[in-house]
């Protein structure tokens, strides 16, 4: 994809970084050179460098760039289920939103898988910016729901990678690699089965 000299720069810049997570996505961030993707567009490396000066300001740019409207109302959703919602509804939401993202952004699942094969250097800075404010989120509900002793005490953080966990899963097996195994499972089934085994882990027996 030729990106044409007659763009505006912004314009421009949206254009590199699009083909960057596309190239990124299909063989990872050390797999990719700039002088690649600068030929993917058409455009020399100094053009490319006018733009991110290193392939660390473009990485970054990638992650500022996933947090686009749709991950802003993503997460203002779940904030509004944590406060307002019952148990079953928060984390049925909660697991849509997951599936929802998945589907919509799976470039971006392909480059954080990379990023952490890879071992590359900017996997936390993916993962803090990324899901660390959905993880906070889910975290603070568990806590609310233990100080109102409806849950059991456990360790919140742990109780919430344990659910996204189960949904992740499930998301990367039938989306990305497509598992033959888990088409059998009607993705409706799925996300009610997680929430009920979650919850009846983690609600306090009565007494």
């Amino acid at each position: 994809m030729a990106v044409s000299t007659r763009l505006s720069s912004q314009n421009r810049r949206t254009a590199i970084l699009a083909a960057a997570i596309r190239l990124f996505a299909e063989r990872g961030f050390r797999g990719v050179t700039t002088r690649e993707l600068a030929a993917s567009l058409g455009v020399s490396e100094p053009v490319l460098y006018q733009h991110f000066p290193s392939k660390r300001d473009l990485y970054t740019a990638i992650i500022e760039e996933s947090k686009d409207s749709h991950y802003n109302d993503a997460l203002e959703g779940l904030s509004r289920k944590a406060a307002s919602g019952g148990d079953a509804e928060f984390f049925t939401h909660l697991a849509n939103a997951m599936i929802r993202w998945h589907e919509t952004k799976p470039e971006l699942i392909r480059l954080k898988l990379f990023s952490n094969l890879e071992g590359h250097e900017l996997m936390e800075e993916f993962s803090d910016k990324q899901a660390k404010p959905f993880i906070d989120v889910v975290v603070g509900y568990i806590e609310k729901r233990m100080l109102e002793g409806a849950f059991s005490e456990v360790h919140p953080l742990g109780a919430a990678l344990a659910f996204c966990g189960m949904i992740g899963q499930y998301c990367q097996s039938t989306i990305l690699f497509r598992s033959a195994i888990c088409q059998g499972v009607d993705r409706e089934e799925m996300v009610n089965l997680s929430v009920q085994l979650f919850l009846n882990g983690i609600r306090k027996t009565q007494s």
